[in-house]
């Protein structure tokens, strides 16, 4: 049983949060190098809510092993990126859209919300380490400084704090109508990482690539045909 007071205490903390991060967001969105672009990314935001509530819902004693698998997998991803992107690189539009990492996070977060929450557990611990890699991954891929020393620390700790801002909330309170929310919160995550994945990868490739060089032979004559059109001698001596 949760008491009021700790109910009070989380609502306190995430209001100050918003308030706090409403104050120093919107001057900072100015500044492309600021750590808040990290976090203000639908690829990143939405699916680290819904994440923060599907661990909000769990047992303690879960939740401490889905924030632990979580931290895993980011770490996992940013150590073995390159092995990501050779996986991802061929689905259309991937390279492009952060390799997918918004749906592939969404679709995850999304099915482990709309399971109910008795399955849940034992759930969560294979599919998180997947979230937290392509969330990492994300991460550093939007990062608009190109590697500054501090950013992805930064970026990190603030994406940490959102969390644990919508998580411990959440798991002080209990009622049925939240449990609703939470399902109906997972299906609609679903349907965007649908949504916004297959129009990712249907999507036409708009990037700039250069012609294909013309066969080598095919070359050499216009080549020379240029040459006997600018050098009549030229011409006349062929």
């Amino acid at each position: 049983m949760v008491s009021v007071p700790s109910r009070l205490w989380s609502l306190l903390f995430l209001a100050l949060w918003a308030l706090t991060v409403g104050i120093i967001l919107v001057p900072s969105l100015r500044d492309e190098s600021s750590a808040f672009t990290a976090l203000a990314t639908v690829e990143l935001l939405l699916p680290l809510f819904g994440i923060a509530v599907l661990i909000g819902q769990l047992p303690v004693r879960f939740a401490a092993l889905g924030v632990l698998v979580l931290f895993i997998g980011g770490v996992a991803g940013l150590v073995f990126r390159e092995t990501l992107y050779v996986l991802l690189a061929p689905v259309p539009g991937a390279a492009s859209h952060l390799f997918l990492a918004g749906p592939i996070a969404c679709a995850v977060a999304g099915i482990l919300l709309v399971l109910p929450l008795g399955w849940r557990p034992y759930v969560v611990l294979p599919l998180l380490p997947l979230a937290g890699a392509v969330l990492a991954v994300a991460t550093r891929l939007s990062d608009p400084t190109l590697f500054a020393p501090g950013y992805l620390a930064s970026a990190f700790a603030l994406q940490a704090s959102a969390f644990f801002a919508i998580a411990w909330p959440v798991s002080r309170f209990s009622h049925p109508v939240l449990q609703v929310g939470a399902r109906i919160l997972g299906s609609w995550m679903l349907a965007v990482a649908l949504l916004y994945g297959g129009a990712y990868v249907a999507g036409r490739d708009k990037s700039l690539t250069p012609p294909p060089f013309p066969p080598l032979a095919a070359a050499e004559h216009a080549i020379e045909e240029r040459v006997a059109d600018l050098d009549p001698l030229a011409g006349r001596s062929s």
